[in-house]
């Protein structure tokens, strides 16, 4: 009897940890729902170059608003956005984890966050704040990697 009111505890949670693309795990800091609701009520904005207030947004200008919403400090650029958290692999991705690609040169150029495992917001040069895939076939080829802040 024990043993199958184990399994069936375990099947729930199972279920449960399931239910949601956007759920977190028990060690993920709670700012990361604050700078998720503060990126998600942005979409639309408009993108300008150097842009760091809901005017418009660059793509740092965007990351740094949003986590300094919820409480957190982040340096201004992307490359400098790169050196701070702990490195993630793309398998392990949480919500509110920063994702970062090269879309010029050799060095990191882009940020965005993480909104699940296969999405991330981002204020984009052409279309502004939008949520994009992470399989997109222009995003693909230039994701360099992720780190979770925070921890």
């Amino acid at each position: 009897m024990p043993l199958l009111v184990a399994l069936l505890c375990s099947c729930c949670l199972i279920v449960v940890g399931c239910s949601s693309t956007r759920s977190l795990s028990s060690n993920a800091a709670s700012y990361v729902k604050g700078a998720l609701d503060e990126a998600e009520g942005l979409l639309g904005t408009d993108y300008c170059a150097r842009g760091t207030t809901p005017d418009c947004f660059d793509c740092s200008g965007f990351t740094t608003w949003c986590f300094a919403k919820a409480g957190i400090q982040l340096p201004r650029t992307s490359s400098d956005q790169y050196t701070v958290g702990k490195a993630i692999q793309r398998t392990a991705l949480e919500p509110g984890d920063l994702v970062f690609f090269r879309t010029t040169g050799s060095g990191i150029s882009h940020v965005g966050i993480a909104v699940d495992r296969q999405r991330f917001i981002h204020a984009s040069t052409s279309s502004g704040v939008m949520i994009s895939s992470f399989d997109d076939s222009y995003w693909r080829p230039r994701y360099v990697g992720a780190r979770r802040i925070g921890e």
